[in-house]
């Protein structure tokens, strides 16, 4: 059994694809005040104007890249956990890296968002690719 995804850089580039844009989008809401001045959620984001959309667009960016990863592969639910997994440890990695080491950011990890985000990154695709094999079983 190999725990590699059978397209490993396509999902490192998907994985840091999924990180910037994040990134940005954060940046973005720093530059604008307006935004950073919403309180912020108890327990659950220190910064709700970055964390809710981009949980939201999440979403619909994971749905459009899972689908396009996953695409021509046989083994659709295992190789979904392989690439949740892979968009999981490169976003865990990148958030150490920079919020907590870099920006010293040591309340980072105590939101409930960036968990949920963690949570539904492995989640996500492999759910995507136990519905793509239910349907192609249906299909049959």
């Amino acid at each position: 059994m190999s725990y590699k995804p059978y397209k490993p850089w396509k999902a490192l580039l998907y994985s840091v694809l999924i990180w910037l844009i994040g990134f940005i989008w954060g940046t973005m809401v720093f530059m604008t005040p307006a935004l950073m001045e919403l309180p912020v959620v108890p327990y659950i984001s220190k910064y709700p104007a970055i964390s809710f959309p981009l949980i939201a667009a999440y979403f619909i960016i994971g749905f459009f890249i899972t689908m396009d990863y996953l695409g021509d592969t046989e083994k659709k639910v295992s190789e979904g956990l392989r690439f949740g997994a892979m968009i999981l440890i490169v976003n865990f990695i990148l958030d150490v890296l920079i919020y907590f080491i870099l920006f010293k950011s040591q309340d980072y990890f105590f939101y409930f968002s960036i968990w949920f985000s963690y949570t539904m990154s492995i989640a996500y695709p492999w759910l995507i690719g136990l519905w793509l094999e239910r349907k192609k079983g249906i299909q049959r």
